[in-house]
């Protein structure tokens, strides 16, 4: 009975585990899904932000589901509970080895990173960045994402300007119509500390496109690189789940058969 006792508590703590993350998916999901101070505005693709709010909303709820089925089938020991509970983590588990299986074999046709064309970020951000004063989501978005990681202690590979490079700010761009004679914003200087508290090195240097004075490469092969660097991760991802699914399973078999 001690062992059993250990299982039956084991598998309420992971449930609460699943239901809180479903919770925090569910709220994100919701948050995107009504666009917050204009959200969607800050980047060029909004059909796939949305189908990703949607997305977030179903997997939030399922996992919700999930875990609150968890809790209630090991704590009242209810054989029904468990059941449903056990069917319904098989069917995630059958269908995320199925996607991932289907993902390895072809990777190199659904790979995300190459269909994303940069000429979407760029056309939005010639059409309606307006600078470092810029109060509107669009532009204190790109500034933020531009100055986030500066200055002379900052990684080169992670420092940017524009989407492509600071020839985005050029003519027939909204920034130009605002700041005429200003060839890109401050926002792409380097600077001598993080973030916007650290001091220009130099405007001067930086509008003379000074070697070390302002950022040369842009954001979307910047951000590209890192996403390419990483791209396993998501695979290890989703295999430390398909394993806490292997436990939660074998979990609620063992509580089934052993509750009366």
């Amino acid at each position: 009975m001690g062992v059993l006792s250990c299982m039956k508590y084991l598998m309420f703590i992971f449930n609460v585990l699943v239901f809180a993350g479903g919770i925090c998916l569910l709220s994100v999901g919701v948050w995107v899904a009504v666009d917050p101070a204009g959200f969607q505005d800050i980047v060029a693709a909004k059909p796939v932000l949305s189908v990703g709010a949607y997305l977030l909303l179903a997997v939030g709820i399922a996992l919700s589901l999930l875990g609150f089925l968890g809790c209630c089938g090991a704590l009242r020991r209810s054989r029904p509970l468990l059941l449903v509970f056990f069917v319904l983590v098989s069917l995630v588990f059958v269908t995320q080895l199925v996607g991932a299986v289907l993902f390895l074999a072809h990777w190199k046709q659904v790979a995300l990173v190459p269909q994303i064309r940069p000429e979407l970020f760029l056309l939005e951000l010639r059409r309606n960045y307006c600078g470092d004063e810029g109060a509107e989501v669009f532009s204190v978005a790109w500034n933020t994402l531009m100055v986030t990681v500066s200055g002379q202690e900052a990684p080169a590979e992670f420092s940017c300007c524009g989407v492509l490079g600071p020839e985005d700010f050029g003519n027939g761009s909204h920034f130009q119509e605002l700041h005429p004679g200003t060839p890109w914003p401050q926002a792409c200087c380097a600077r001598d500390g993080l973030l916007q508290a650290g001091e220009l090195l130099s405007w001067e240097q930086c509008q003379e496109r000074s070697p070390g004075y302002i950022h040369e490469q842009g954001c979307f092969p910047t951000f590209s690189k890192t996403l390419q660097k990483y791209i396993s991760v998501p695979g290890l991802c989703s295999l430390a789940v398909l394993g806490i699914e292997i436990f939660a399973m074998f979990f609620a078999f063992c509580l089934y058969y052993n509750f009366d």
